[in-house]
């Protein structure tokens, strides 16, 4: 990767799930030479990766990215003018953190929203840096990159939003707002009154009913 890092922390602010709603897609990973952005071997992806972890940043700050879901900021990741997509030169930006459980309390409702699971919110830092390492398979059918089974959009300002795949769950805006009402009260029903008075929840019992699994860590797609 030629890239260098850009100084300052690239945030290009939050612009919500632009295209949450598309369809990763299933194609296989190109082979070697076949514009996908593939790495030509093994060592050429490990070394490439490295180069890019050791750029990752937190807040503008050098060394390893912060820790969002559980390791507590977002991260920066300069991508290589050799990688394909709108990822191509960019300072890419982990996803924010309206895509993670606890980060819902805070978030905006759109619909549709992804959301990772528990055990799932660091994976964000590596997928981003492998994007940004020129790893990930690039779709430009569905403007996706797929990488470890999840599938990622780039927004104009560089920030990267999860789509779906492994460990992610895709929610309609109502479940979102269930998500969001049971965090901001500590998973204690009774202390969320909105979810038994707002004709949105007492209509579909099914979204609070998947948004308290969600919560409780045993949802299962």
């Amino acid at each position: 990767m030629t890239g260098k890092p850009r100084g300052g922390n690239g945030n290009g602010g939050n612009r919500g799930n632009r295209g949450d709603g598309g369809d990763g897609g299933n194609g296989q990973r190109p082979r070697d030479g076949s514009g996908g952005g593939v790495p030509s071997s093994i060592s050429k992806g490990q070394d490439q990766l490295a180069e890019v972890l050791g750029r990752g940043r937190s807040g503008g700050q050098g060394g390893t990215p912060g820790t969002g879901g559980g390791r507590g900021g977002r991260g920066t990741y300069r991508a290589g003018d050799d990688v394909p997509g709108p990822a191509r030169g960019r300072d890419l930006r982990t996803p924010h953190p309206r895509h993670t459980i606890n980060g819902s309390r805070n978030g905006v409702v759109k619909d549709p929203s992804t959301v990772y699971l528990r055990g799932y919110e660091d994976v964000m830092h590596d997928d981003v840096a492998q994007i940004a390492a020129g790893n990930a398979r690039w779709d430009p059918t569905t403007q996706r990159y797929e990488i470890n089974g999840r599938y990622y959009g780039v927004e104009p300002s560089g920030t990267v939003f999860p789509d779906s795949g492994v460990g992610m769950v895709k929610l309609s805006g109502t479940e979102y707002a269930a998500l969001k009402e049971i965090v901001r009260a500590g998973g204690d029903i009774s202390k969320a009154p909105q979810l038994t008075r707002n004709p949105r929840f007492v209509n579909n019992p099914q979204a609070v009913e998947k948004a308290m699994q969600i919560y409780n860590g045993t949802y299962e797609p």
